[in-house]
C-alpha cells in the first residue's frame, strides 16, 4: 500500500469514524428517549464513550498521518492495535453493568467489527499468529461480554450450544476475512514485485536510452550553440564593420569642415543612425573653440526625451567634472536610475560619455534609449566617436584661432580693417538681395592724443580696449559687427536696423562709455566719443556710400563740439 493511499484512507476513515461515533451517541440518546431502556447509566456511558473515542481518534489519526508522511508510509501499528483493543473493550463493557436493548447491542457489535476491519486494513504484517490471536481473541472477548453476559439468564439447555456455535461462526468469519484480505494483499504484492522487476529492467533500458538521447541532445545543443555563436560573431563583425565605416566617413567630414557645431550634429546624427538610440545630446563648455557660450545639440526620436536631456545635460556635465574621472558614467541601467536625472521620458538606459582633452573634461555626450540592455555590446563605439571628435576639435580650434588672429585686432579683439574689407562687400550684396536696412555708426575717441600725451601709450591702449569692448558688447547684443577701423576709430555695423533704432542704441552706448572709468595703475581716466550715423536706404540712396556718410557725420560731430551723435542728413537737428 503506497504512502498516498494510506494517507487517503486515513483521511477517509477520519470522516467515517466521526459518523460512526456520532451514530453511537445518537442511538444512546434514542434508546433512552424512546423508552427501549430506562437505564440512565446506558445513556451516559455510551454518550461519554462516543465522545471519548471521537477525541482519541482525532488525536491518533492526525498524528498518524504526520508520521506516515515522515516515515515514508509506515503506519504506527502499535498505537493502532492499542486503539482497536481499547475501543472494542470500551464498547462491550457497557453491557456488563446494565441491560442493553437488543437492537442497540447489535449496533455496538457491528461497530466493534468495523474497528477490527480498520485494524486489518492498516496491518503491515500478515500471516502473523499474534495478529490473528489478538484480533480473534479481542472480538471473542467482546462477543462473550456483549451476548453471553448480557443474555446468560435467558439461555438455557440446548440454546446455550446455539449461542456458542454462533460465537464460533462469528470468530471464524472474522478469521476468514483476515485470511482473504491477507491472500489478496499477498497476491497484489507478488504482482507488484513482478511488475517492479520488469519495470526496473525497463527503467534501466530507458535510462540507457535517456543517456543516449542526452548525449545526442548535448551534441545538437553544442552544434546549435556554435551556430548561434557563429551567427552572433558574423552579426557583431558586420556591425563592427558598419560602425568603423561610419566613423571613417564622419572623420572625413571632420577633416573637411572647421564648423564645430556642424561637426557635433553630424557625429550625434551618425550615432542615432547606427545605434538606433532614443536620444543623443552633446554639451561643450564655453571658451573651448572660440565659443563665448556653451553649445548644446540634441537629436531625439521624440520631443520629450530631447527636452529632458537639454534640461539635465549641464548638471550631468558638472557631475562628471566634479567626479574627476573620464570613464563613462551610467545614469540609468534597465530603468534603475543611479542619479536624479532624465526621469519622466520612458528612458530605460542612459550613459554619459565624458569629452576630454589631456584628462581635462570639456564636454559630455549623453546617449539614452527605451530599449532593455541597450548597451550590452559595450561603449567602444560611443567612446571612439567622442575621441574622434576631440581630435577634430583640436585641429578646428587651431584653425579657428589662426583665423581669429587674422580677423581680429590684436589689441581690442574685435574685427580688424583687413577682415572688414573682406566681409563688408559680401554684406552689401546680401542686403541688396534681401532688401533689408544697413546702418553704420562710426565713432572716434575725443582728444585721444592728449590721453596718450598725458597718461602714456599704455594707458591709451586701455582706453581703446574699453571703447572696443563696449562696441563689441552692442554688436553682439544686436547681431551686428564691431570693427576697429583706424587707430582710435571704430565701426558698429547693424543689419536690419533703421536710423531711429540705431540712434537709441548709440545713445545708450555713448552713455555707457562716458560712465566707464578706465583704471590704469593708479590713474582713473574718463573719456568721451564722437559718433556719426548713416543708413541705407534711409539717409543714403547708394549702399556703397553708407560708410563715407557715417564718416562725414562723425566729422560734423567733432567739428561741432565733440561728444555728440550726428545722423547723416540731420546735422542741423
Amino acid at each position: 500500500m503506497t504512502t498516498d493511499l494510506k494517507i487517503g484512507l486515513f483521511k477517509k476513515f477520519v470522516r467515517y469514524n466521526r459518523i460512526m461515533f456520532a451514530l453511537l451517541i445518537f442511538l444512546a440518546l434514542f434508546v433512552r428517549g424512546s423508552g427501549l431502556t430506562k437505564s440512565n447509566f446506558t445513556l451516559f456511558y455510551y454518550v461519554a464513550t462516543g465522545l471519548l473515542m471521537l477525541i482519541i481518534d482525532e488525536i491518533i489519526f492526525s498524528n498518524s498521518i504526520k508520521k506516515i508522511e515522515l516515515n515514508n508510509g509506515k503506519v504506527p501499528t502499535l498505537i493502532m492495535r492499542i486503539r482497536t483493543v481499547l475501543f472494542i473493550l470500551m464498547l462491550s463493557l457497557g453491557s456488563v453493568f446494565a441491560e442493553i436493548p437488543g437492537v442497540f447491542l447489535v449496533c455496538i457489535f457491528f461497530e466493534c467489527m468495523y474497528l477490527v476491519l480498520q485494524d486489518i486494513i492498516f496491518s503491515d504484517i500478515f500471516n502473523s499468529f499474534s495478529n490473528e490471536f489478538r484480533l480473534v481473541g479481542t472480538m471473542g472477548v467482546a462477543s462473550f461480554i456483549l451476548f453471553f453476559l448480557q443474555y446468560r439468564h435467558d439461555v438455557e439447555g440446548a440454546w446455550f450450544i446455539v449461542f456458542v456455535v454462533a460465537s464460533v461462526i462469528v470468530l471464524l468469519l472474522l478469521y476468514v476475512i483476515y485470511e482473504v484480505y491477507f491472500a489478496t494483499v499477498k497476491d497484489m504484492d507478488d504482482n507488484y514485485n513482478k511488475l517492479y522487476f520488469k519495470n526496473t529492467d525497463l527503467m534501466a533500458e530507458n535510462e540507457k536510452l535517456v543517456e543516449f538521447r542526452e548525449k545526442v541532445e548535448k551534441v545538437n545543443s553544442e552544434i546549435n550553440y556554435q551556430k548561434i555563436n557563429l551567427t552572433k560573431a558574423n552579426s557583431d563583425l558586420e556591425n563592427s564593420n558598419t560602425e568603423s565605416r561610419s566613423l571613417i566617413e564622419v572623420m572625413k567630414y571632420f577633416s573637411a569642415s572647421f564648423d564645430v557645431p556642424k561637426n557635433v550634429h553630424i557625429m550625434i546624427e551618425n550615432i542615432m543612425n547606427i545605434k538606433k538610440a532614443g536620444a543623443v545630446g552633446f554639451y561643450i563648455d564655453k571658451d573651448i573653440y572660440m565659443n563665448d557660450d556653451p553649445l548644446i545639440d540634441v537629436i531625439s526620436v521624440n520631443e520629450v526625451s530631447a527636452n529632458i536631456i537639454k534640461q539635465d545635460i549641464l548638471n550631468i556635465y558638472n557631475l562628471i567634472v566634479n567626479r574627476n574621472s573620464t570613464e563613462p558614467l551610467i545614469l540609468c541601467e534597465n530603468y534603475d536610475f543611479k542619479y536624479p536625472f532624465l526621469s519622466g521620458g520612458n528612458i530605460c538606459n542612459a550613459v554619459a560619455f565624458p569629452a576630454y582633452e589631456n584628462e581635462n573634461v570639456y564636454g559630455v555626450m549623453v546617449v539614452s534609449s527605451s530599449k532593455y540592455e541597450f548597451f550590452q555590446n559595450g561603449y567602444s563605439f560611443y567612446e571612439s566617436s567622442v575621441m574622434d571628435f576631440t581630435s577634430a576639435l583640436i585641429s578646428d580650434r587651431l584653425y579657428l584661432k589662426t583665423e581669429e588672429m587674422a580677423k581680429k585686432d590684436g589689441l581690442t579683439k574685435i574685427f580688424n580693417r583687413i577682415y572688414y574689407n573682406q566681409f563688408y562687400p559680401e554684406l552689401m550684396d546680401e542686403v541688396l538681395a534681401t532688401g533689408e536696412k544697413l546702418t553704420v555708426a562710426m565713432m572716434d575717441i575725443d582728444h585721444f592724443k592728449s590721453v596718450n600725451d598725458t597718461y602714456g601709450h599704455l594707458a591709451g591702449d586701455e582706453v581703446i580696449k574699453m571703447v572696443a569692448s563696449v562696441d563689441a558688447k552692442y554688436a553682439k547684443k544686436y547681431n551686428g559687427k564691431a570693427v576697429r577701423f583706424g587707430g582710435e576709430e571704430f565701426l558698429l555695423i547693424l543689419k536690419g536696423i533703421g536710423v531711429d533704432e540705431a540712434y537709441n542704441i548709440l545713445d545708450e552706448m555713448h552713455k555707457e562709455i562716458i560712465d566707464t572709468v578706465v583704471e590704469f595703475e593708479d590713474l582713473k581716466i574718463q573719456v568721451n566719443v564722437s559718433m556719426g550715423l548713416a543708413s541705407y536706404p534711409e539717409t543714403c540712396n547708394e549702399i556703397g556710400e553708407v560708410v563715407d556718410k557715417s564718416d562725414q557725420a562723425l566729422y560734423y560731430s567733432k567739428e561741432h563740439g565733440r561728444g555728440r551723435i550726428t545722423i547723416d542728413g540731420r546735422e542741423e537737428e
